[in-house]
């Protein structure tokens, strides 16, 4: 079964009293080409998963998924070395081959 990006961008987003509006951020998700970035914006999230920032507060300063998207929070962010981001470069939407 295929899983799009956004969805594995939702199901890597940790659990918060921010985590919502799943629709708009699916529509946000769409309107900024993010299934192009998928990989980098899911290792980001990955790895902010592990700062003291998203930890502290017992996730208290995690922000909201849309926030996140409308903010392009993983556009120019540095990622530990260690943490290489795959990019599928065979990328095609459905829509495009018919």
């Amino acid at each position: 079964m295929f899983e799009s990006g956004f969805d594995r961008f939702w199901s890597a987003w940790p659990r918060s009293i921010r985590k919502g509006a799943k629709s708009e951020c699916q529509k946000k998700w769409v309107k900024l080409y993010c299934e192009t970035h998928a990989d980098q914006i899911i290792k980001h999230v990955e790895w902010m998963k592990t700062t003291e920032q998203w930890k502290k507060g017992d996730g208290a300063f995690i922000p909201a998924p849309l926030v996140y998207l409308n903010q392009m929070r993983w556009d120019g962010a540095e990622i530990p070395a260690d943490m290489t981001v795959n990019v599928n470069l065979n990328l095609r939407d459905p829509a495009l081959l018919k």
